[in-house]
């Protein structure tokens, strides 16, 4: 592993800000200053900045199912229900990825930032499903719209999406990418108002039947899907 990646993984900082500090030669490595920007970290290196001894962080991976009314953060001072009051986890942690706080559904928590930077990039193209309710049904017109791609304002624009209606002006979605309350914002092109929003799946991880409120850790088929992204 490179040193950037391992000082980043150990929760120092970010790997640009690692390259900073190895350029200005406060990283040593078993106790000599480190002068090669590219260092291959062995197992038995002892890593330390400024005295301090780095130790890696063991990654974890849970699915979350997020009530209505929380928010997806760990902290917010005006705001009572955050994850923190979710999650009962001592290490740091964050959401890969957002659900706004009138959303429910699965969340992925962890602690592993490559992976969230990979399944949040743009050019991950990793699906998203939800099942949404609405006030008014879109006629085939513009469910032909909808799937094919829309200018929901803010000069942003949607790519191809996955529309079936369910029964009870239900809906399942699915999209790629990752705008602010986007299938909203794609409904209300189309004057027709969501009232509920529940997140099903992200790429290969599913809800399944994850109550409100309850996390669980990756089985070993989720964990491959972490592998793979971050190949």
């Amino acid at each position: 592993m490179r040193i950037n990646k391992f000082i980043a993984q150990a929760g120092y900082t970010s790997r640009r800000k690692a390259d900073d500090l190895i350029a200005a030669e406060k990283v040593k490595v078993n106790g000599k200053i480190l002068k090669e920007m590219g260092y291959n970290v062995k197992d038995d290196d002892i890593i330390s900045i400024d005295g301090k001894i780095l130790q890696l962080e063991e990654y974890f991976y849970y699915k979350l199912n997020k009530p209505v009314g929380y928010i997806t953060s760990n902290y917010d001072p005006h705001n009572e229900k955050d994850l923190n009051n979710l999650i009962d986890i001592d290490e740091r942690f964050f959401a890969a990825g957002r659900l706004d706080k009138d959303s429910h559904g699965l969340l992925i928590i962890t602690n592993d930032g490559d992976f969230t930077n990979a399944l949040i990039h743009p050019s991950s193209g990793i699906s998203k499903e939800y099942i949404v309710k609405v006030d008014k049904l879109l006629n085939q017109n513009q469910i032909e719209k909808f799937k094919s791609g829309l200018d929901i304002g803010n000069g942003e624009l949607t790519s191809d999406a996955a529309i079936r209606y369910i029964k009870n002006n239900t809906y399942i979605v699915a999209i790629r990418q990752g705008y602010n309350r986007q299938i909203r914002r794609m409904f209300n092109v189309f004057d027709s108002t969501v009232i509920d929003l529940k997140r099903t799946r992200i790429g290969a991880i599913h809800l399944n039947d994850l109550i409100a409120g309850q996390y669980k850790k990756f089985d070993k088929k989720e964990m491959e899907f972490v592998s793979l992204m971050k190949e």
